[in-house]
């Protein structure tokens, strides 16, 4: 069994405010209000450890992170299958888990489970919260952290629900998200100029067939886990799903 620890909330005092761990574990504090200020917050650790215990249900562990090239801390598997719909949908360069926490004006607080950095800077926290195990508070404590984060300029994002479709569909294409699936240039054109030339996935599949089974399908894969072939997420993935080159 190991012991919970947590960065300690403050008392609300009528402003909003963001704390923070640096990799020393010195606590950083700034008023959430300012866009140019909140450039500043810069996590290093954790500010939220969930311990472990006999007989528990969360299954912890690390996702790894395509965008990011790095592992990320999880705390539940919706949290795993929430952080890599995230690692899908945005261009990520860097992500941090229990990040900051947030104290409102009101004294509420939360302490949000992702913060992403994207490719053009974009700040986004991400929340991963089953309206199942939603508890009175909660909805006030989302509310409060998507107004902070407009006032920011931050992207905001709140994974309440996720259906079992768009999960096996994203981990499908998960299995080939690693960089190491990349294809070269002219194999990448050779697959997206035959997509525009066949609607449905077992139509493409047919026509990039090759003398070595399955040769280019990590490849396609690829490419669909980047968007650069997008399909419907919300329907059941078949021979017969459209796929569409960006």
């Amino acid at each position: 069994m190991s012991k919970y620890t947590t960065l300690k909330k403050t008392r609300g005092d009528g402003y909003d405010r963001i704390q923070w761990y640096d990799a020393k574990l010195n606590t950083h504090t700034i008023r959430a209000d300012d866009p140019v200020t909140a450039r500043t917050v810069a996590p290093e650790e954790r500010t939220r450890k969930p311990g472990k215990w006999k007989g528990q249900k969360p299954y912890q562990g690390h996702y790894w992170c395509a965008g990011a090239r790095a592992s990320v801390f999880h705390e539940s598997m919706t949290e795993y299958a929430g952080m890599m719909l995230i690692d899908h949908l945005y261009d990520i360069v860097k992500v941090y888990a229990q990040p900051m926490l947030m104290t409102f004006f009101d004294g509420l607080y939360h302490y949000p489970d992702f913060l992403v950095i994207e490719a053009d800077g974009t700040r986004h926290v991400v929340d991963v919260h089953p309206k199942a195990l939603t508890k009175p508070g909660d909805p006030e404590k989302f509310a409060h952290t998507a107004r902070v984060c407009e006032v920011l300029g931050w992207r905001y994002t709140l994974i309440d629900q996720l259906s079992d479709i768009v999960r096996m569909n994203v981990e499908m294409m998960s299995r080939y998200r690693h960089h190491r699936y990349t294809p070269a240039p002219d194999i990448a054109d050779h697959i997206l100029g035959t997509a525009k030339k066949h609607e449905t996935f077992g139509e493409l599949r047919r026509a990039l067939a090759t003398d070595k089974p399955g040769e280019l399908m990590p490849f396609l894969f690829h490419l669909m886990w980047k968007g650069e072939l997008n399909f419907d997420l919300t329907d059941r993935f078949t021979e017969h799903t459209p796929l569409t080159a960006a």
